[in-house]
């Protein structure tokens, strides 16, 4: 099944346009049937799409775009981020990581799975730049979307971005900055760093020694970074075993 047979069941577009407005073929009912072109509540039914007119998958439908940034190629990490939490607060998180698979032709919960698999290309392919989306629009499945634009876009194990992050950690001073925002941009150095890895424990126990020590190496850090008058409170939260959290450390030194 391709994406436009996904998406409404029976319409076909007649048209692209360059500016990525699609027109399409055939009425409203089988528009409002899949319940992803019509606004508001997917699972309503109303407010299909009537015989030849268009719909701009590039921005003129808000309720499709979830998140405040579009993809643009050079911000997969926070883009793929926000879309994750978003997606996932919806319930629909499990169609990029394949937990929902297609049923069987003829499981009565096939049809279902058509709308909300479409529904979720939607919401990917509205929350990308013109340029990156049409390439994706075509793809049978939001995993198989996902996955594409990953593949072209990701930072993910890239070792000149993992490189220059740490090198503005190992490097990072308070200097004239309070606490505050000294704490809260060397945290977003380490997002951002995060972001670069996909761990897969296969023992939990090490997952939580590994979490641990990392955290550690962050109290250093942080602590190493700040000035010159904080000596005393830096002496006194490295003399305690264990060491503090990161949150605990912050709390005590602002």
């Amino acid at each position: 099944m391709n994406y436009c047979q996904a998406m409404t069941g029976q319409q076909r577009p007649s048209t692209i346009a360059r500016d990525g407005t699609i027109v399409y073929e055939g009425g409203a009912e089988s528009a409002a049937r899949g319940g992803v072109i019509s606004g508001g509540n997917p699972s309503s039914g109303g407010g299909g799409i009537s015989s030849g007119s268009s719909h701009d998958f590039f921005g003129s439908v808000s309720s499709f775009q979830l998140t405040g940034q579009k993809l643009n190629g050079q911000n997969f990490l926070e883009w793929a981020q926000s879309m994750k939490l978003a997606i996932d607060g919806r319930g629909k998180l499990g169609y990029l990581t394949r937990e929902r698979e297609r049923p069987a032709n003829g499981d009565p919960g096939l049809a279902t799975w058509n709308s909300e698999n479409s529904l979720v290309i939607a919401w990917l392919i509205n929350s990308m730049e013109p340029a990156i989306a049409k390439p994706h629009m075509f793809l049978p499945t939001a995993k198989d979307v996902w996955e594409a634009v990953r593949e072209m876009y990701s930072d993910l194990e890239n070792s000149s971005q993992i490189f220059e992050l740490k090198t503005w950690l190992w490097s990072s001073k308070q200097g004239s900055r309070d606490v505050t925002t000294y704490y809260n941009y060397i945290v977003t150095l380490w997002q951002e760093l995060d972001l670069c890895y996909e761990d897969d424990w296969e023992c939990p126990a090490n997952s939580v020694k590994h979490k641990k020590r990392e955290e550690n190496e962050r109290v250093y850090n942080f602590l190493a970074g700040l000035n010159q008058e904080l000596d005393e409170v830096r002496g006194r939260i490295l003399g305690r075993k264990p060491l503090p959290s990161l949150r605990e450390v912050f709390s005590e030194v602002r």
